[in-house]
């Protein structure tokens, strides 16, 4: 197993693991919108998280796939060149959405600006599940150790 994939691996269990928690709260904002406005508000909600929800596990996984994460400049590259996808991504899924499925708007947008809640407070609290035993985060590429030598 290479350097890159041992981690990559945690990087993509936390990526799979904060879309399911966006998931869990896209679904609980559709049972919100369908108690309130039904199930074409339902629906729009689901439509609305799972364009973040897809847009954001692209990037991620685009991110932390191949050798990108040994070199510094071949991640950030990865980094910026997913991100703009990801706009670009988003902006069609809403279009698409918009045009052929015809949502109510308001779950649609409260849904999807939802999930980035999740993704703040993960944010926030440093992704806990990221972290190694020192409290530092697991960072793809080559880490080097306090005392400034490889491990």
């Amino acid at each position: 197993m290479t350097g890159a994939t041992q981690n990559q691996k945690p990087l993509r269990r936390a990526a799979y693991r904060l879309a399911a928690w966006q998931f869990a709260l896209t679904c609980g904002v559709a049972a919100v919108a369908a108690a309130i406005g039904g199930v074409a508000a339902a629906q729009s909600a689901l439509m609305g998280g799972g364009i973040n929800i897809v847009a954001g596990l692209y990037q991620a996984l685009r991110m932390f796939s191949g050798q990108a994460a040994l070199q510094p400049e071949r991640y950030m590259r990865a980094v910026y060149t997913s991100e703009a996808i990801k706009i670009a991504l988003t902006v069609a899924l809403f279009i698409v959405v918009i045009r052929v499925m015809r949502p109510q708007f308001a779950p649609l947008i409260v849904a999807y600006a939802a999930t980035f809640v999740v993704y703040l407070v993960a944010l926030g609290t440093g992704y806990p599940w990221m972290q190694n035993e020192f409290g530092e985060a697991k960072l793809p590429g080559p880490v080097t150790g306090r005392d400034g030598r490889d491990d």
